[in-house]
């Protein structure tokens, strides 16, 4: 149990990345269109992640309202989400007037594509994803769905930057994709995300909200988008040039970084099972995920203590990245998701809650905690280091 190895530092401040920042410091602080250190670290994004278009933002919440706007997402349209993710997967659907219908997740976190098919009415216009931890959703089934019902399919790959389905990457699967460039991802701008689809119409859209003059210019071509191509229509939510300098030197290494991350991630779960009571979350045969963390469900009728207990254990013992979420839970505990109308007025908003479409998800986060998946030249000393204190305090509250 050595102290050294209790807190991953991430991202690693490579000598690249200081020489990336001090170069942006020299060319430019403020790019008003899509050249620059924007133009490289977009087109190396779109050729890393496979995706047509896509435009930098100054963080995953922007990134994921710039896909509902772009979407056509409005007043009086039904969306269909998980309900249990990261709160800013739905709440920015809340400025657009949408009506949310949460739907249950499957046994590892993930959105159950059931549960969403029967929420379906003549009003839904999207269904929104979540891949949680990392863990690619069954894409099969809910590209399946939404082909047959005409709805469009909207990614949050926030924790899923490389993660494949079928050796096709995350992201590109859908009618648009949001990720989280913020500081704990796996690719970081400190603050920062990206928007990605297929479809030039979304996406000029997207331009529009985020960006105005210059760039809306070089993009908006769509002739009933033209007329708002000096103001856009409202809003500046471009990535900070510093911010994107970098990120721009991880898309380099980031191959060998998920290389490294599945190799920890392997050790790690091979270690953990051979524990009674402790077991990583179901992984899809088709999958081949992120590792964004790694997902532990614990048993707590194999323990004599309960998880909380458990990880605050861990914690004193030296695994400080032992983490039981709580910002990342089933939606219906937060006010945001009952009584929107309180604080946005412009749109009140009915939320469908129906008790038993939460079973899954509050099992799932009240037996559910998590560790950072590491890499780099110093993971084997962090691989050893949790792993004797998972050992040991295992050990310590047996049953």
């Amino acid at each position: 149990m050595c102290s050294k190895f209790s807190r991953f530092s991430h991202p690693k401040i490579t000598e690249n990345i200081k020489k990336s920042v001090q170069n942006q410091l020299l060319e430019a602080i403020s790019i008003y269109d899509n050249g620059g250190i924007y133009e490289r670290l977009e087109g190396e994004f779109k050729k890393k992640f496979n995706v047509k278009n896509a435009i930098a933002v100054n963080s995953g919440t922007t990134a994921l309202f710039s896909m509902f706007y772009g979407a056509g997402i409005t007043q009086g349209d039904e969306v269909i989400v998980p309900s249990y993710t990261f709160f800013a997967t739905c709440s920015p659907l809340h400025q657009l007037g949408a009506q949310l219908r949460f739907a249950d997740c499957l046994d590892n976190g993930n959105v159950d594509p059931k549960a969403v098919e029967v929420l379906i009415t003549s009003k839904t216009k999207a269904i929104v994803i979540t891949h949680m931890w990392g863990i690619p959703c069954d894409m099969d089934e809910l590209v399946d769905i939404c082909n047959r019902y005409n709805l469009l399919l909207l990614e949050d790959s926030s924790h899923a930057h490389g993660a494949t389905w079928n050796e096709q990457i995350i992201g590109s699967f859908s009618d648009g994709s949001a990720w989280s460039f913020q500081g704990k991802k796996i690719l970081t701008s400190g603050e920062g995300g990206f928007f990605a689809t297929k479809h030039s119409r979304i996406y000029e859209r997207a331009v529009l909200v985020g960006h105005f003059n210059k760039r809306a210019q070089k993009e908006v071509t769509d002739e009933d988008l033209r007329n708002f191509v000096i103001t856009g229509t409202g809003l500046n939510l471009r990535m900070h040039p510093l911010a994107a300098a970098i990120v721009l030197p991880q898309m380099f290494d980031f191959d060998q970084i998920m290389q490294e991350k599945r190799e920890t991630a392997l050790i790690l779960k091979k270690e953990i099972e051979t524990i009674d009571g402790l077991k990583i979350v179901r992984i899809p045969s088709q999958a081949n995920p992120a590792w964004y963390a790694l997902p532990i469900l614990f048993d707590k009728n194999k323990f004599t203590v309960n998880m909380y207990d458990f990880v605050k254990k861990l914690n004193e013992l030296g695994a400080y990245e032992a983490d039981i979420p709580a910002s990342t839970c089933p939606l219906h505990k937060y006010p945001l998701f009952h009584s929107p109308d309180k604080i946005s007025q412009s749109y009140p908003q009915k939320l469908y809650v129906n008790k038993q479409n939460f079973t899954n998800a509050i099992k799932f986060h009240n037996s559910m905690f998590k560790l950072d998946v590491w890499y780099g030249k110093e993971r084997f000393d962090f691989i050893d280091n949790y792993l004797s204190i998972i050992h040991y305090v295992a050990k310590l509250y047996k049953k």
